[in-house]
């Protein structure tokens, strides 16, 4: 391919290039009441990783692992919610 040629030809009627089918996205299901609740886990997990984050460098390790697995539990509750889309 020389300097001057385009990579790409110039179409001259843009009613033939075929356009490509896109897939219809499915509709947003999530439901406020489910929206609220999962916010508000995932608020609680994060408060809860932080204070076993904060606690595991500052005090005592072993408490902060229990406060850790605590906070994962949140965490999980959100995710099944999140992956049933009840």
């Amino acid at each position: 391919m020389s300097k001057n040629e385009e990579p790409f030809s110039m179409v001259e009627n843009p009613e033939e290039v075929p356009h490509p089918k896109r897939h219809q996205l499915e509709p947003f299901r999530d439901s406020s009441k489910t929206r609220v609740l999962r916010l508000w886990l995932n608020i609680i997990f994060m408060v809860g990783a932080i204070a076993g984050l904060v606690v595991y460098f500052y005090a005592d390790k072993e408490v902060a692992k229990y406060i850790l697995i605590v906070s994962c539990v949140f965490k999980f509750v959100e995710l099944g919610l999140r992956i049933l889309k009840i």
